[in-house]
């Protein structure tokens, strides 16, 4: 059995990811669900998590066809093709390299919010302001890595369902979620958090170094 070399690459970037996710991730678990404002809007808090969790799956099944591990080869939108070679090979290659960008940005993401991370939308009790690390390049570093790395990742598995539920399911609800949480911490910290979304150009999920973006 054997795996093509942008496979291998996403499992290696994907291993490393989770070592260094665990130990923050723990601690956003532990504060959730313990602020002293918490959203139950399942659009909000659940539908986010549970898209992209069937992303994931999407992915991890387009991903096993592409290596020839499945029995799905008349389905064309799992995967367009098995064993990418040429053009495919290059554009899966592209797809390697989003997902490590988005690896970067959301890891990188919850560690540049220390204590103010949780897995959750809510306000903490004695939560501040933060703006520095990736905060520094985009308004919602975890986020934005979030919908990198997933669509990243249906690039590389050269699948176009996994690519659309990325793009058009995953993106706007992590969006939506982005500017709930950005109300919050303008009813928090007022124009201070204003001033610090002005100086970013409101660039929620694209980092304000790139041209466009929102």
């Amino acid at each position: 059995m054997s795996f093509c070399p942008p496979t291998i690459a996403v499992a290696g970037l994907v291993s490393i990811g989770v070592i260094f996710a665990v130990p923050v991730l723990a601690q956003g678990f532990s504060r959730r669900g313990k602020g002293v404002f918490y959203e139950n809007n399942f659009l909000l808090q659940r539908a986010p998590q549970l898209v992209s969790l069937l992303n994931i799956a999407v992915i991890t099944l387009s991903t096993l066809h592409l290596n020839g591990l499945t029995g799905f080869q008349s389905v064309p939108l799992v995967s367009l093709t098995r064993e990418p070679q040429g053009a495919m090979l290059v554009v899966a290659w592209l797809g390697v390299a989003i997902l490590l960008s988005g690896l970067i940005f959301m890891i990188g993401g919850w560690y540049s919010l220390g204590e103010s991370f949780s897995t959750d939308a809510e306000l903490l009790e004695g939560q501040k302001l933060r703006s520095g690390g990736l905060l520094q390049f985009v308004m919602h570093p975890a986020y934005s890595g979030i919908i990198q790395s997933l669509t990243g990742a249906s690039i590389a598995a050269l699948s176009p369902i996994s690519l659309i539920i990325a793009v058009c399911a995953v993106a706007p609800l992590w969006l939506r979620r982005a500017k709930y949480e950005e109300k919050l911490l303008i009813d928090t910290f007022g124009q201070e958090y204003e001033e610090y979304a002005r100086k970013l150009k409101w660039r929620r999920l694209v980092p304000r170094f790139i041209p466009i973006g929102v």
